[in-house]
């Protein structure tokens, strides 16, 4: 199997004022042509530090793609650092075929080429441009020994067409090497934290094995990444073998592959025909919006309310005062309350309530910033019941409503599924103490 490194070149990612973006997607991109890239690095513009990074790279991989310092400024300088590495004590030469594409680009939109932008047609000698359809900025292809090197723009609607159109073609399995692929999938889930997710996985997290797993956890969703290799048919039948089995260890907490825990609900909810309706406080519309988020979403969400001041909660939801005066806004009664309330009004199966402090103040000691009550209600038979669960999430204003949301559609995803009620989410509070995870382990297959 061929592997790749990828270097990206700028002082802005090294400082952290643009985000790198490019490597994450030439990462995917080689995968799909059975590549593993092995390194990624990040160098500022600085012509040594620039050429002894290609040096190293090129040493060590089959491959190396990097990306920026093609510009025309005078700090962009990955054209000389190529020439220092490929053709050292050479200058750099003109590329006529460049110079005229440069020219003829100005042209077609009225303006003069300036001088600086001549710089954009150099290259070292054993190396050939790459066309630009996109920009000014050409790429650059060649070899140093047995590793393939091109040199690609910056700016992803340069950069992504020219690997598609003239990267990928050049790129070649070597003679007699295995047919092999790199396969990928991931399974999310929400409700645990990572470290009883990981707990779950078992030996299926095991650094030896193939398909490896590895586990991430961004904005509350717990991401089980999986990589398998080998030739096709085995790869993809290992592959599938291990999503089933983190399924299962994960059970009831995965909502799906590849699709975000408002879509998992929204197919629920169009299997089952039934209808949702929401109340919110705190979140303020963003449960709605997420459900909303979802074609055919007309299907099954008749609508909302946004009570955000208690008035509203009781003159729009009919929540009883009584209830907001011995309990709070913020509390099991009146989050139930609305719930039933939207439901009452609305005719659905399902509604579903927030309430909460989401900050960064009016919390107290009782009731701190991070509490949330959220409710469903639900009619079956003709009668209504509904339960009410109570959080304490961590995390600044947006992090808290966030977190409710999640929440609040992963309840909705255990009723559709007839998942237990006793069943725990991540940062629940029961019986006065934070629950952090479900104490059910699942024993996944090897």
């Amino acid at each position: 199997m061929m592997h790749a490194a990828l270097l990206s070149v700028g002082d802005e990612l090294l400082l952290g004022q643009n985000v790198d973006t490019n490597a994450a997607w030439l990462a995917a991109r080689l995968a799909e042509l059975s590549i593993m890239t092995v390194e990624q690095r990040t160098v500022g513009d600085d012509r040594r530090a620039i050429a002894e990074a290609i040096r190293e790279l090129s040493s060590q991989r089959d491959v190396l793609v990097t990306t920026g310092g093609l510009g025309p400024t005078l700090d962009d300088l990955l054209r000389e650092a190529l020439g220092d590495v490929l053709t050292p004590s050479k200058e750099l030469v003109t590329d006529q075929g460049a110079l005229e594409h440069l020219e003829d680009w100005f042209a077609k939109r009225g303006r003069r080429m300036p001088m600086l932008n001549t710089r954009q047609a150099f290259r070292p000698s054993v190396m050939r441009c790459l066309p630009n359809a996109n920009g000014t900025a050409l790429g650059l292809a060649g070899r140093l020994g047995e590793c393939q090197i091109f040199s690609l723009p910056g700016p992803p609607r340069e950069m992504q067409p020219m690997f598609l159109e003239h990267v990928v073609p050049e790129i070649r399995r070597r003679p007699g090497e295995l047919e092999e692929v790199i396969l990928t999938a991931s399974v999310q889930e929400f409700g645990m934290s990572e470290s009883e997710a990981a707990q779950r996985l078992g030996p299926l997290m095991e650094r030896d094995r193939n398909p490896t797993v590895g586990t991430t956890a961004s904005d509350a969703i717990v991401t089980a990444r999986l990589r398998s290799r080998g030739p096709k048919p085995i790869a993809q039948r290992q592959l599938d073998e291990t999503v089933d089995a983190v399924e299962r260890a994960w059970r009831p907490y995965s909502f799906g592959r590849s699709q975000s825990l408002g879509e998992s609900v929204a197919k629920l909810l169009r299997q089952s025909r039934q209808k949702i309706v929401t109340a919110e406080s705190c979140t303020g519309g963003w449960l709605g919006k997420v459900i909303v988020d979802q074609p055919g979403s007309s299907g099954y969400y008749l609508g909302g309310w946004i009570t955000y001041s208690n008035q509203a909660k009781m003159e729009r939801l009919r929540v009883p005062a009584d209830l907001v005066e011995r309990h709070g806004a913020v509390s099991a009664h009146v989050a139930k309350a609305m719930a039933q309330g939207a439901l009452d009004a609305s005719g659905a199966d399902y509604g579903l309530a927030i309430t909460g402090i989401a900050g960064p103040d009016g919390g107290t000691a009782e009731k701190p910033v991070g509490t949330v009550h959220i409710a469903l209600a639900r009619k079956g038979g003709g009668k209504s019941d509904s339960i009410a669960r109570h959080f304490e999430f961590p995390g600044g204003r947006m992090e808290v409503r966030d977190r409710a949301v999640k929440a609040a559609l992963q309840m909705l995803r255990f009723a559709l599924l007839d998942v237990p009620t006793t069943t725990p989410l991540l940062w629940e509070k029961i019986e006065g103490a934070r629950t952090q995870v479900a104490r059910v382990h699942a024993s996944p297959s090897p």
